[in-house]
């Protein structure tokens, strides 16, 4: 079986050095982020220590805290350029001699101050704007021996809330004034009122109760007042933000390279802490490509001779590590969304990225909804990954449906495995004839047959809803079911010859023969050929396939394989989904356009009805064939062509590294070396 259909070759490493190049080392497989550190093997483990934490990780990780709280604090400005650093230890000396922390935590003091103040002023003018028609002085209602509100309540439910409260000797209510249907008042209330009944009248009749604010002044006053601290306040709270961006200015692009740095020195430090140790010597396991054992060699070699690196022997399920060819990297996220292939099955990735754009295009087949959809897939593209925030040209509410079904990334990811599926589509749309269900081609056809190409008058190459069309895309439909049911078989069993499964070998050679006999003795039916084995050697070979199938399922898997005999049958039928979804589309498509074609014999009303159905219906239709084809194609991937060799439960492999975005590292280990 062709590479292009595996993961990665993995193989389980170990790394033996002297002590004195762990750092090195770590740094070597940092930077070229190939392998995945593993535990190491109980045996050796028990032979080796453990260190504990050294001073240099410890002021690593508080100047980490340290410069992503300062970090916090400061507006993000443009990274100017990659940082570099000499050593860990100069950085450090570097970090710890600058003294912009108590600038930062200073300013940031009174950030937090005039916030607040700000905070309480906007919420004191929306109070008061609200009761302007209290005309005395607020210093009043500021009582010792009572509490003050103002209150609102709506219209019809403040007789029923004042005669509550008067009924118990209750609360003042002095001023009162009627605002688009709601009461606004002022509420005095006593120090012996049970704050139980006013509880319950507030909760019962839905009244709304704020303190009056310790201001002095009547109300106007107080509203010019304070509009003039809220502007002053804004005014301190600018200046402010302009001296932290000033100070972000000068050292955002540092910290932010100092940060990373750090957070890559932090994990290394980590994970030689937790290596396994003697006096003299270390050692490590994991996982890598293959491909990559030699270049980890030769790096070691030039930086710390010595070191031995040697493939163990292991019975463990491998890391997956996905290599498929860049345009097929999008189809990658299909396969996960199913299951990850473990290390050692078939990645059926190229598979799905062949397959899956060309049913989800034979189920549009329409040149006008695949274009529509292309566009709209390009459109994505660049409005998402290429940030061409100025393009538009979707609605607005189809916009924010999408972003409540999927994530930006997501919509990339969907949109570029489309765009395959709408070329098909457009081909397909012009073999049918359909454009948005119109018929177009005859027109195009008769100017062509003046040259005596002699095409089809009515304009279609194939009619899928005509009766030999039909039954044309239905034959091809289970021609498809019986090859992708045939290929996941065949998979299946070299899965299971990779395996040594004798009894699963023969399992799935007894469904593929039984398979092939029901497709070979339904066509012969539909043929009307005699398949009656004592007539008719062809017949007789058939009926070999099918109990010849059944008594190698019978073998494979015991009375099981006779009771799922019927789900080969509906596997393979149910690719004539297919055909199912497209004539669902052709047939609403066609249905829209007779009610437009209609509406445009009758008056100007009836005719702009028309054309609203005319787009609404084919906005919905197109709705409709980016998601159904979509689940639909990949569902007979999943369902009827995975389940016959796919086991997935594959683990990631994640390498131990980052890559580096704000600080380069032009030698692999020139951190830690001493």
């Amino acid at each position: 079986m062709s590479t292009m259909l595996k993961p990665a070759a993995m193989a389980k490493i170990a790394v033996i050095g002297l002590k004195k190049y762990r750092p090195q080392i770590i740094s070597i497989i940092h930077e070229m982020n190939v392998i995945q550190l593993e535990p190491l093997s109980k045996e050796v483990d028990s032979l080796l220590l453990k260190e504990h934490e050294s001073d240099l990780h410890k002021q690593i990780s508080d100047q980490l805290l340290r410069i992503r709280g300062l970090l916090n604090s400061l507006p993000p400005s443009p990274i100017l350029e990659k940082s570099k650093f000499s050593s860990i230890e100069e950085l450090i000396k570097t970090l710890k001699s600058m003294d912009i922390d108590k600038i930062i935590a200073s300013l940031e003091r009174q950030k937090e101050g005039i916030l607040t103040t700000i905070k309480e002023t906007e919420n004191n003018l929306k109070l008061l704007e609200e009761f302007s028609f209290f005309p005395e002085d607020l210093k009043l209602l500021h009582l010792s021996f009572a509490r003050s509100y103002f209150g609102r309540i709506t219209l019809e439910k403040f007789p029923e809330f004042k005669k509550t409260l008067e009924s118990n000797g209750g609360p003042i209510i002095l001023y009162s004034q009627t605002q688009n249907n709601f009461m606004y008042f002022v509420l005095v209330i006593p120090p012996n009122f049970p704050s139980n009944i006013l509880a319950s009248a507030v909760s019962l009749y839905g009244v709304h109760l704020e303190t009056v604010p310790k201001l002095e002044g009547k109300t106007r006053d107080i509203i010019h007042s304070q509009k003039n601290l809220h502007a002053d306040l804004h005014s301190q709270l600018k200046l402010i933000n302009n001296q932290l961006s000033e100070i972000s200015k000068a050292n955002y692009t540092f910290l932010k390279g100092a940060e990373e740095e750090l957070e890559i020195e932090n994990q290394k430090l980590e994970v030689i802490e937790d290596l396994g140790v003697t006096n003299d010597a270390f050692a490590l396991e994991g996982w890598i490509p293959r491909s990559k054992i030699e270049d980890l060699k030769i790096a070691f070699e030039r930086y710390s001779k010595g070191t031995l690196l040697y493939e163990l022997e292991t019975k463990d399920n491998p890391p997956t590590l996905l290599v498929n060819p860049k345009r097929f990297k999008v189809f990658e996220s299909f396969v996960r969304f199913y299951s990850l292939p473990s290390g050692n099955e078939f990645d059926p990735t190229l598979i799905f990225g062949l397959i899956f754009p060309i049913f989800y295009g034979l189920m549009i087949g329409d040149v006008g909804y695949g274009l529509v959809i292309l566009l709209v897939s390009l459109w994505v593209i660049r409005r998402v990954q290429d940030r061409k925030r100025n393009l538009t040209i979707m609605p607005k509410f189809l916009r924010n449906f999408a972003k409540t079904i999927l994530r930006p990334s997501q919509m990339v990811k969907l949109a570029k495995a489309m765009i395959p599926g709408c070329i098909i589509a457009i081909i397909l749309g012009f073999c049918f004839d359909l454009y948005f269900g119109f018929h177009l081609n005859a027109y195009l056809f008769s100017f062509l047959n003046n040259f005596g190409l002699n095409l089809p008058a009515d304009g279609a190459l194939l009619n899928p809803i005509g009766t030999f069309g039909l039954r044309k895309l239905l034959l091809i439909s289970g021609y498809i079911g019986l090859g992708m049911v045939s290929f996941g078989l065949v998979l299946g069993i070299l899965n299971s010859m990779r395996e040594r499964n004798i009894k699963h070998i023969i399992s799935k050679v007894g469904w593929l023969l039984f398979g092939w006999g029901i497709a070979l003795v339904g066509l012969a039916m539909i043929n009307h050929v005699n398949i009656n084995p004592m007539q008719n050697i062809q017949g007789a070979g058939y009926f070999a396939l099918l109990f010849g199938g059944i008594g190698l399922m019978f073998y494979g898997e015991g009375i099981r394989a006779l009771m799922e005999l019927p789900s080969i049958i509906s596997h393979i039928l149910s690719y004539t989904r297919i055909v199912g979804i497209l004539l669902a589309s052709v047939i609403l498509a066609h249905v829209i356009d007779f009610i437009f074609l209609k509406s445009l014999d009758n008056s100007i009303a009836f005719s702009i009805l028309g054309i609203m159905i005319l787009l609404i219906g084919h906005i919905f239709n197109i709705i409709i064939g980016v998601f159904e084809p979509g689940i639909q194609g990949a569902r007979l991937i999943y369902v009827e062509f995975f389940s016959k060799f796919y086991h997935g439960a594959g683990r990631p492999f994640k390498p131990f590294g980052n890559k580096r975005r704000f600080t380069s590292y032009e030698d692999n280990i020139k951190m830690f070396k001493k």
